[in-house]
């Protein structure tokens, strides 16, 4: 989920940095931190259902 998230903004977001000159490197890093920020939220909202997809093993 992390990595999804990252390569949306990651790419996505390219405009908006480029526009107020900030870094490639500092791009990578927000969206990095974006991705495991959402993913925590997720996990702390879902709590672990999402590791459940399919119900055949309990």
């Amino acid at each position: 989920m992390t990595g999804l998230f990252f390569i949306f903004f990651y790419y996505l977001s390219r405009p908006i940095f480029i526009k107020f000159d900030i870094s490639d490197r500092i791009r990578f890093f927000a969206a990095l931190t974006l991705g495991l920020i959402l993913e925590t939220a997720l996990f702390f909202i879902t709590g672990d259902a999402g590791y459940y997809f399919n119900d055949f093993y309990l």
